[in-house]
């Protein structure tokens, strides 16, 4: 039996440990608000790929290395090798979903919708391509992806592209193609997206909507996104060693191309010389083994400085533009992240 002191003793000790738990418990909750309001104010967000890179995404690596062409853009330009068509959307893709064409100044505007849901998000896609190239299947195989998964809408505009055309004309379709989808959707269910040059491409729009004084879209999504088409960033020698995919020298031609007779470091073509400040909140999603992944860091210092809200995703050992193949473990849990970007869930 213990004595009436241990027991004392023993109460204290249990009020003392109450009192502790008690005040740790209410410092965390603290601490948690604290977190949810900062989230409130600028949600911002880093996220850091901690999976080990998947077995596909290391075959394709090594193939890109012993096959790519190290001169691609420059022989496609010189034999006008480039894809200036859009691809074929698939039969299977067709079938499943609501697919409608029209013409914008003379271009293919591409609606992809759910046929059996309603719409409640409008996504205005930009593909990629280095403004050279047109729509790939893989950019047909994303879209059905994301729609599929979110019962959102696509716009999916077939742009102008150089050395026929260049971002002006470019900027002028889009401008149309965005005031008809404003009137119909209202900028509150509008996200602009786009992949590599397409990325680049959906920043400088904002950017221009922005200065004049346009209704801005809820958010921007941005994979591997090409921001500086003049390539000077210095990191990029370093990055380079690690790219298998693109070459900056190849991208400064195409960049050139694209710009015409302007100067490439012109925001729109070069959005990263633009201002951030009023754009809604931007997503980037980038691997570290792309070259562009020099400027997406810049940009993301860049929100920090003008406070605008901004969620960064860094996939470690990915190349350019791996999200668009959507077999690929890696590009699987982005697309889930981009579907909850949409979604809001």
């Amino acid at each position: 039996m213990q004595s009436p002191i241990f027991k004392t003793a023993y109460s204290f000790k249990k009020i003392k440990l109450y009192i502790i738990t008690t005040v740790v418990a209410l410092s965390m909750f603290s601490f948690i608000l604290k977190v949810d309001a900062q989230a409130v104010t600028d949600s911002s967000y880093h996220y850091t790929h901690q999976v080990s890179q998947g077995f596909g995404a290391r075959i394709l690596k090594c193939a890109a290395k012993l096959f790519l062409p190290k001169n691609s853009i420059p022989r496609k330009l010189a034999r006008e090798d480039y894809v200036s068509d859009a691809a074929p959307i698939p039969k299977k893709i067709v079938k499943e979903f609501q697919i409608d064409t029209i013409k914008v100044q003379g271009r293919n505007v591409y609606t992809f919708a759910h046929k059996d849901k309603k719409a409640g998000k409008y996504v205005l896609f930009l593909h990629g391509g280095a403004y050279i190239n047109n729509i790939f299947s893989q950019h047909w195989n994303f879209v059905a992806k994301i729609v599929r998964e979110t019962h959102c809408t696509f716009i999916v505009p077939d742009y102008p592209l150089a050395p026929a055309s260049n971002y002006s004309e470019a900027f002028a379709m889009l401008s149309a193609v965005y005031k008809s989808l404003l009137s119909r959707a209202g900028a509150e269910n509008i996200i602009f997206m786009g992949d590599s040059a397409g990325g680049g491409l959906a920043l400088a729009f904002a950017q221009q909507q922005k200065l004049e004084g346009n209704k801005l879209p809820e958010q921007l999504i941005l994979l591997s996104p090409w921001l500086d088409v003049t390539m000077t960033n210095p990191e990029i020698k370093d990055i380079q060693k690690k790219d298998v995919t693109l070459r900056a020298d190849n991208l400064i031609l195409a960049g050139k191309t694209w710009a015409g007779t302007s100067d490439p470091a012109d925001y729109l073509i070069s959005p990263v010389y633009g201002s951030l400040q009023g754009l809604p909140r931007i997503s980037i999603f980038i691997g570290t083994y792309d070259i562009l992944i020099a400027d997406c860091r810049k940009l993301k210092s860049m929100a920090v400085q003008q406070g605008v809200p901004m969620n960064y995703f860094e996939y470690p050992k990915m190349f350019h533009d791996w999200v668009m193949l959507v077999s690929l473990k890696e590009s699987k849990q982005a697309m889930s992240q981009i579907c909850s970007l949409i979604t809001g869930s």
